[in-house]
């Protein structure tokens, strides 16, 4: 009672509230040191479970083996809640259980709280009850399905990163010298990738759930990873953010006691990529304005975790950093539309107003420079294939072939000179001596278009390929290299009629199969950015309304003690 009058006092709310808290509190320790005890003596661990039903989030608790598989645990769950098993995933310390495994080889111990996520679309009224059943769970298994789908698409493309040559993935060190990836974490950061993208795609529409489960699988995926390739990109920092991101719009406050330590190793990464002040970045673009918003969001983060963890001192320090911030990083609306006239996007315009601090002419010269030097580095590129191809040529001629039969194997072999070896040995050469006018001599095919297909994880020169037989259709294009493990046959470099203009040329009918992972291509292409800075692209008005709103909660606190 005294206790209760004191805290009633000292905060300025009803007794009766006061009582209800520490009535709370008292029972939930006694139930604790309870479980501790049936722990100890039986083996039997309590196990808190947090869910969302009928859109109210509840809590509740079961007792359990640690010894049972997570699958047998989330079957006991769908009975308790109502839920369909197969729609559940368990997430703990912000990873997700895996089915076949027990809850003690996952760390699952007694007093741990397991969230429950459940994979759900929005529902279509009806009328009747029933209908509404069958619906949910109608609409639930596409869900589950898109999410199986995205899965597969991600590691259908990444089995063509294997034995070939992406520039992108060409990751340079600080000292500038490329670092080469080992193939099983070449095919890893692919994955990875695509499942951050479609994360990304999910968070833009601001489905956080949905964005949580494959942003945790980019995760899983960016592990297998090497430790040395990790440090020198920021991708999985930015990731871990965003995982954070999503409990802070879930509100999910158990999971944000994970979120210190992810933000803690975000921020290290952050800094070997970028430097303790940001210099390395400096020093590679000239400009760190489009990665403060990375900064930006670091301290708003921070900011919530010391909140709830009760540092509000250091929690007001947080967000008033991040208020600064956010006010420098501001853009003007109306200076975007005037970049817009000028014939740039409004992507370009926003990150081009953000480096040059809202100065109109300065982001005009900085966005045509930008241009200038990725058309630099696409030249330079194309030249040192050309040189290495050339290479290549004088090899096979020196082997007996002619020119133009070399030239055409290494076409047809996507630049491989053993395969294109073989090829010439097993084919005649007056196969190869016809100059069949094909549609790559009149289609003019854009580098972004290019490099949108090789990031997919195809070779620079085959994606190029595949783009001007198909006349610059992205999708077939893609198609085709999968169905012909990413590089392009003669036969069909060579399959134009004499009667046939390119458009009327059409390639072999696909097999169902084929058509299915056609589909699911172009899901996964559909949700991949063209602009390399997609990701600093940020209206930053989430973060803002974050900003607010724990400030007018520190504000009250405030208030509320003097």
């Amino acid at each position: 009672m005294i206790l209760a009058e004191k805290y009633a006092s000292h905060l300025c709310i009803d007794m009766k509230n006061v009582e209800s808290v520490l009535e709370s509190l008292r029972c939930n320790s006694l139930q604790g040191l309870s479980a501790k005890k049936t722990f100890e003596d039986t083996g039997i661990a309590t196990i808190r479970i947090n869910y969302t039903h009928d859109e109210k989030r509840k809590k509740t608790k079961m007792t359990t083996k640690l010894n049972i598989s997570a699958g047998d645990l989330r079957a006991e769950i769908a009975k308790l809640t109502g839920m369909n098993e197969k729609h559940v995933k368990l997430i703990m310390n912000s990873k997700v259980l895996k089915m076949d495994r027990t809850l003690a080889e996952q760390n699952v111990k007694n007093n741990s709280l397991i969230m429950i996520m459940q994979i759900t679309v929005t529902e279509e009224e009806a009328k009747e009850q029933e209908m509404i059943c069958q619906d949910e769970i109608k609409e639930q298994d596409e869900r589950k399905a898109k999410i199986s789908r995205t899965r597969k698409g991600a590691e259908l493309l990444a089995q063509h990163g294997e034995n070939t040559n992406v520039p992108y993935l060409e990751i340079a060190d600080q000292k500038g010298q490329p670092i080469p990836i080992p193939e099983v974490e070449r095919k890893a950061l692919l994955l990875a990738m695509t499942l951050h993208e479609k994360g990304r795609a999910f968070m833009k529409k601001r489905d956080y759930a949905s964005a949580l489960l494959y942003l945790l699988d980019a995760d899983e995926e960016f592990g297998k990873c090497g430790s040395k390739f990790l440090d020198t990109v920021d991708n999985r920092a930015v990731l871990q953010l965003e995982i954070v991101w999503c409990f802070l719009q879930l509100e999910q406050l158990d999971c944000l006691r994970d979120a210190e330590e992810r933000l803690r190793w975000a921020q290290t990464r952050l800094n070997n990529c970028h430097g303790e002040n940001l210099e390395r970045l400096y020093n590679l673009k000239g400009s760190t304005a489009n990665e403060q918003v990375l900064y930006l969001r670091l301290k708003v983060l921070q900011g919530v975790v010391l909140y709830h963890k009760g540092n509000l001192y250091r929690a007001r320090e947080h967000l008033n950093e991040a208020e600064v911030l956010l006010r420098n990083l501001s853009v003007d609306d109306i200076k975007v539309v005037q970049l817009m006239s000028l014939g740039f996007t409004a992507q370009e315009a926003r990150l081009g107003l953000r480096a040059c601090d809202n100065d109109v002419n300065l982001a005009a010269s900085h966005i045509y420079q930008r241009r200038e030097n990725k058309a630099e580095i696409r030249r330079k590129e194309r030249a040192e294939r050309k040189r290495k191809k050339q290479e290549s040529i004088n090899s096979l001629v020196a082997m007996g072939f002619s020119e133009k039969a070399a030239a055409k194997a290494l076409r047809s072999t996507n630049n491989i000179l053993e395969r294109a070896v073989e090829l010439l040995r097993c084919n005649p050469e007056p196969v190869y001596q016809e100059d069949v006018a094909g549609p790559s001599n009149h289609v003019e095919i854009s580098d972004e278009t290019i490099n949108r297909v090789a990031y997919l994880g195809f070779d620079h020169s085959a994606a190029e390929v595949a783009l001007r037989r198909f006349n610059g259709n992205v999708e077939r294009a893609v198609q085709a290299l999968i169905d012909h493990g990413g590089y392009l046959p003669a036969s069909l470099l060579n399959s134009y009629p004499s009667s046939l203009s390119p458009e009327e040329a059409e390639v072999e009918e696909p097999s169902e199969e084929k058509q299915k992972e056609r589909e699911i291509v172009e899901e996964v292409m559909a949700d991949i950015p063209e602009h390399e800075e997609d990701y600093l692209d940020m209206t930053l008005e989430e973060e803002r309304e974050v900003i607010i709103k724990y400030k007018t909660w520190l504000q009250g606190s405030q208030q509320s003690t003097s």
